[in-house]
C-alpha cells in the first residue's frame, strides 16, 4: 500500500512539472504569488525616448525599424508591460529637455512619467554596425564571408527616482550568405533585409533582459490630483487596478544631487493608505482611509 501511495504522489509530481512547462512562466508565475500570498500582479507602464541611430547608416528608417522589432519582441516576452506608444507620448518625451551635460533632464522626465503614470522610460540607441570579412568553416576548409556586426545600448530611467535601472550595451552578428556578400559588394546603400536580420537576431536577447530588469521592480502608482479626502491616480483599468484595491502611500524625501546636475527623487517611508473607489480606463479615484497629508505622497503601491 505504502508503495503504490509513495508511486502515486512520483505520478503527480511529474505530471505537475509537466504542467508547469506547458503553461509557461508568467502563468507560473502567477501561481507562485498566489501560494505565496504575493497578491495581484499589476502591470507596469513604460515609454521609450526616441531610437538614436549613431551608425550613419539606413538614418530614420532603420531607427523606425528598430523600434518595431523593439516593440514586437516586448509584447511577445514581457506579458507584465504595457508600452504607451501614443503620438501624445511620443512628442511629449521628444520634448524632454536635456541638460548642459548632454544627458536626459531626469527630474523633468520623472515628473512627466508620473503625469502619465509609467513605471520606467527606456532609451535605445543604435552605437555601431559594421560590416567586416571573416574565415568561417573548419580547419582547411575555410571559407571568406562577410559578418554584419551590430552593437546596441539601452538604459532605463525609474520614474519614482529618477535613477538609472540599468544601463546595458548587447553586440551580435550575422554571416550573409555568398549571394548576399556580393551584393553587398557591389553596393554600400542601406539594405532593409539586411537590417531586418541583424534587428531580428538581437532584438530577441535585448527584449528578454528588459523584461528580467522590470520584471523585478514593483508596479508604483502616483497621485496627480487632489480634492480634500479625494485622490487621483494616473494609471486605471490598463494595468489591472480595481475597486476596493488598499494602496500604501509613501511620503517625499529630501532630493539627491548627483554629477552633472542631476537630482534624483527619493521616497520616505510609508504614511497612509487609500481604497480605490472608482476606476477609468488610465486612472482612478480613491479616498484616504488612514494617515495624515497623503498629499505629501512621493508614490502609491498595492498593499500586499
Amino acid at each position: 500500500m505504502r508503495i503504490v501511495a509513495t508511486k502515486g504522489i512520483a505520478i503527480m509530481a511529474t505530471f505537475l512539472m509537466a504542467v508547469f512547462l506547458a503553461i509557461g512562466c508568467a502563468t507560473t508565475k502567477k501561481i507562485t504569488g498566489d501560494i505565496t500570498g504575493g497578491g495581484k500582479a499589476l502591470k507596469k507602464k513604460i515609454a521609450f525616448l526616441p531610437t538614436v541611430n549613431k551608425t550613419g547608416y539606413g538614418g530614420k528608417d532603420f531607427q523606425k525599424f528598430a523600434r518595431a522589432h523593439l516593440n514586437t519582441f516586448l509584447k511577445r516576452f514581457c506579458d507584465d508591460l504595457i508600452i504607451m506608444d501614443s503620438e501624445k507620448a511620443r512628442s511629449l518625451l521628444k520634448e524632454i529637455p536635456r541638460l548642459a551635460s548632454g544627458q536626459i533632464d531626469n527630474l523633468a522626465l520623472a515628473k512627466l512619467g508620473r503625469a502619465l503614470g509609467f513605471n520606467a522610460v527606456l532609451e535605445e540607441s543604435l552605437s555601431e554596425i559594421s560590416f567586416v570579412e571573416d574565415q568561417r568553416g573548419a580547419w582547411g576548409f575555410k571559407d571568406t564571408c562577410v559578418l554584419v556586426q551590430i552593437s546596441v545600448y539601452v538604459r532605463a530611467y525609474d520614474i519614482e527616482t529618477g535613477a538609472v535601472l540599468f544601463d546595458e550595451v548587447f553586440h551580435n552578428e550575422v554571416v550573409l550568405s555568398e549571394g548576399e556578400s556580393e551584393e553587398k559588394n557591389e553596393t554600400s546603400e542601406y539594405d532593409k533585409w539586411i537590417a531586418d536580420r541583424v534587428l531580428a537576431k538581437i532584438t530577441p536577447e535585448i527584449s528578454k533582459r528588459i523584461c528580467y530588469h522590470l520584471d523585478n521592480e514593483r508596479w508604483k502608482g502616483y497621485v496627480t490630483y487632489v480634492s480634500e479626502n479625494t485622490f487621483t491616480i494616473s494609471a486605471g483599468k490598463d494595468v489591472g487596478l480595481a475597486v476596493g484595491d488598499v494602496l500604501e502611500v509613501f511620503g517625499t524625501g529630501e532630493p539627491i544631487e548627483g554629477q552633472a546636475g542631476q537630482f534624483y527623487l527619493v521616497s520616505g517611508s510609508k504614511i497612509g493608505e487609500i481604497r480605490i473607489t472608482r476606476v477609468h480606463r488610465n486612472r482612478t479615484e480613491a479616498i484616504g482611509i488612514l494617515g495624515s497629508d497623503l498629499q505629501k505622497s512621493s508614490c502609491v503601491k498595492l498593499k500586499r
